[in-house]
């Protein structure tokens, strides 16, 4: 006794302390706006607690009233008494909800409030609904589409797809209830309704659901669960819960079943939703039932029976059957005999049947409507496209021969322009052509200059050096060694230079080597090294697949030949070798010279490479090439060039 008179004194707290809430936040509104605001604000705030806590909800409607009525403003008034309705729907005065909007109806048809009104039938739909009078929603709901579609009211339309959708689940008329949420979901998308938007997912959800397709089924209760979240919209998150808790229960996972429904129950009995939570508690009831867990079943649908709404005569009866089943199944036969007779009191399924056929006529006259409706627009469509066409085409050919003789005229323009642009770049290209021929030209001449001042002056000057020696030694007698042997080592060096001379100007004379002139000038150099050299062989391979007329500049060629000179020059010097052999191989795209001899080698480690060596490398970098010398002592050397 204690406890109960204890709870009824808490309870008295809590709504007087809601209601100074809701007076201080109306004060507040009407200290800092105009009445007007103060209506729209109040309308907008009523949302915010409608569900959670609706004795505020109601103090905000009734505010909202007063000022409408002081104001004498009819369009917020309808608005006013549409929020009043809805806190009787919330709390289950369905009587006085259906006398709030028809007062709204009344003043909204009065002022030809078309928003209004269809607001209105939503409204009464969802209550009819609710009460299982599927004929009047029904015809509720289809009587606001029409207006909102009108209107061009893409939010308010998807609210009543989805109301039409949820509507014919309970016809198990699955596929169409699809359809139905599938428009409103892309209507809410469109409009960035985030709410909404959960609100479609967790209604495709059960569709899919009743269809039989449990990934769909799993994949958009998920995609229903993270919007609420992210909203934090509990009410919501309470229905995606109880959706999931349903559906696992259909797939006989019981565990996951009673995880989720467990968790709608604490959201409902948080928020105070008797309905709802009436309705999660016959689903608890029911997932114990098939679990065969008949005790926690009844348990469940005595708390469901206590909750659910007098006027759903339907659920009250299945929930009776199911407690009697129930009994039943733990022996307790009395009790089940009791519970069938409940069941047989209240409304039993051949009502909801007929009602059920009522309402499926209402949906067909509809759809019929509509056909009819789309048949006659696109008739209409058609006769008003054929006269346009009709008008049209003596325009297009008009157009057409326009078309052709401004398209002939540009292709000749064009044409014109064409041969003036291939005229211009052949001229362009003629006098590249003389330019390129002049610097060229300029560019041998220089070369020949300089070549002829070289050979003139230098090659002179170098032969007269030779022949002066030679004077020297047949002039006069020297009987110095030495001298001797100094004189020959200088008149050796000259003659070698004189013939790097002409090696260069033999380079400079060309604009460009081919592989033919190189190949010839390391003859004509391994000839005569083989004439000083004695006793060595000389052999100079080239492989078939390197093309005779292969080209290199001037430059390239002359560094390829030093570098084969000079590697040749070494090996008669230093390396002691019997044979020398130069090979010419092609590798992909580059060139390999190979010079190999049998000489005494050299540790590469231990030697300190001179300046022939060193110059063959600046050389082979010069021409962006790879040189590599490998050589052992007693094994020989091997030096090879790819470029």
């Amino acid at each position: 006794m204690t406890f109960i008179f204890f709870t009824l004194i808490s309870g008295c707290l809590i709504g007087q302390n809601n209601l100074q809430v809701a007076d201080s936040l109306i004060n507040e509104i009407k200290r800092n706006e105009s009445d007007s605001l103060a209506i729209k604000t109040l309308l907008n705030d009523f949302f915010k607690y409608c569900y959670s806590k609706p004795e505020i909800a109601r103090r905000l409607a009734e505010a909202s009233i007063e000022l409408s009525e002081k104001e004498e403003n009819d369009y917020l008034m309808v608005r006013a008494l549409l929020r009043h309705g809805i806190y009787y729907d919330i709390i289950g005065k369905k009587d006085s909800a259906l006398l709030d909007y028809d007062k709204a109806y009344k003043i909204a048809n009065k002022i030809d409030d078309l928003d209004g009104k269809a607001s209105v039938y939503n409204n009464k739909g969802l209550i009819y609904w609710n009460s299982e009078n599927y004929n009047e929603a029904m015809e509720n709901y289809l009587s606001s589409l029409k207006i909102f579609e009108e209107l061009g009211n893409e939010k308010s339309q998807a609210s009543n797809l989805n109301n039409i959708g949820l509507l014919l689940k309970e016809l198990e008329r699955y596929e169409e209830s699809k359809d139905y949420h599938v428009r409103a979901l892309k209507l809410r998308q469109k409009t960035n309704d985030i709410y909404g938007i959960g609100a479609s997912y967790s209604n495709l959800s059960q569709m899919y659901s009743s269809l039989k397709m449990l990934d769909s089924m799993i994949i958009y209760s998920h995609k229903a669960l993270k919007t609420k979240l992210k909203i934090g919209d509990k009410r919501g998150l309470g229905i995606v819960y109880n959706n999931l808790g349903q559906e696992y229960n259909l797939m006989k996972q019981f565990d996951s079943a009673a995880y989720y429904l467990k968790k709608a129950d604490k959201i409902y009995e948080e928020l105070k939703f008797k309905k709802l939570k009436g309705s999660n508690s016959a689903a608890l009831g029911s997932m114990y039932f098939r679990a065969k867990d008949f005790k926690n079943s009844i348990k469940y649908y005595e708390v469901a029976l206590d909750l659910v709404d007098k006027e759903e005569m339907y659920s009250q009866s299945k929930i009776y059957q199911r407690l009697a089943f129930s009994h039943k199944y733990l022996n307790q036969y009395k009790s089940a005999a009791f519970n069938f007779e409940n069941a047989l009191r209240v409304q039993d399924s051949i009502t909801k049947k007929n009602e059920v056929v009522a309402t499926q006529e209402v949906f067909e006259k509809y759809q019929s409507a509509e056909k009819q409706k789309q048949i006659l627009i696109q008739r209409a469509d058609l006769a008003e496209q054929d006269l346009i066409i009709q008008q049209r085409n003596y325009q297009i050919y008009g157009l057409i021969a326009l078309a052709f003789v401004l398209g002939l005229i540009g292709y000749l323009i064009y044409k014109q322009q064409e041969l003036k642009n291939r005229q211009l770049q052949k001229e362009n290209e003629l006098k590249d052509a003389l330019l390129k021929i002049e610097t060229q030209n300029k560019l041998q001449e220089q070369r020949l200059r300089i070549s002829r001042d070289l050979h003139d002056n230098i090659g002179a000057q170098l032969t007269f050096i030779i022949s002066s020696l030679d004077n020297l030694k047949y002039g006069f007698d020297i009987n110095d060694k030495k001298l001797n042997t100094k004189l020959e080592t200088i008149s050796e060096f000259t003659s070698g230079t004189i013939y790097e001379l002409r090696d260069t100007i033999w380079a400079m004379n060309k604009s460009e080597i081919t592989f033919e002139d190189l190949q010839s000038r390391i003859s004509n150099y391994i000839d005569k090294a083989n004439i000083a050299a004695q006793n060595i062989t000389f052999q100079f391979k080239i492989d078939k697949s390197v093309k005779p007329d292969t080209s290199f500049s001037s430059i390239y060629g002359m560094n390829i030949y030093r570098i084969i000179q000079e590697a040749i020059n070494n090996s008669i010097k230093y390396a002691k070798a019997s044979a020398i052999n130069v090979e010419v191989s092609k590798l992909v795209s580059n060139l390999s010279f190979k010079i190999t001899d049998n000489g005494i080698g050299f540790n590469e480690n231990e030697v300190t490479l001179g300046n022939g060596i060193q110059n063959m490398k600046k050389r082979a970098l010069e021409i962006n090439g790879n040189l590599i010398i490998e050589s052992k002592p007693d094994k020989g050397s091997h030096i090879i060039l790819t470029v």
